[in-house]
């Protein structure tokens, strides 16, 4: 019995409680998706394929255009 009591006590004890919303809520800004092109790369030696994903910007900044060479010009 005084388990029960003990049990119940703790269960209002720690009950939430519900507040009103006092913040306005805020739309978030989303950033547009860039493009990203992907490359599967086999290593010599490793039987596992790399899959490297880059946007066009940072595949020209390594000295490779993957537009060019997929033939999507």
């Amino acid at each position: 019995m005084m388990i029960a009591t003990l049990l119940a006590a703790l269960f209002t004890a720690t009950a939430p409680v519900a507040e009103p919303s006092t913040q306005a809520t805020t739309a978030v800004a989303t950033t547009p998706r860039v493009k990203r092109y992907c490359i599967i790369d086999r290593r010599e030696g490793s039987l596992q394929r790399g899959k490297i994903c880059r946007t066009r910007d940072e595949w020209r900044a390594r000295g490779f255009d993957p537009v060019l060479v997929s033939g999507r010009v």
